[in-house]
């Protein structure tokens, strides 16, 4: 689930480097919802690596709320 990814980016030290390809799928929907910055490959490209260059403010929020789910996430 993206959440858990969040609160895992959020105990690293930036910039980090993902290179599992469903940790990328679910980093591209966190940075989709604004919830981190990140270098993404293209969709049509290999899915090798992305790198998280920033925690946003919303997504500190969300890694330290103790229980989200999908609603909570639409709301912030």
């Amino acid at each position: 689930m993206p959440v858990e990814l969040i609160r895992e980016i959020a105990d690293k030290r930036l910039p980090l480097t993902l290179t599992n390809p469903a940790d990328i799928d679910k980093l591209r929907v966190l940075n989709a919802a604004g919830f981190v910055i990140a270098r993404l490959p293209r969709v049509n490209e290999p899915q090798t690596r992305a790198t998280v260059l920033a925690l946003t403010a919303k997504g500190r929020k969300a890694a330290m709320q103790d229980e989200l789910n999908p609603d909570s996430l639409a709301a912030m």
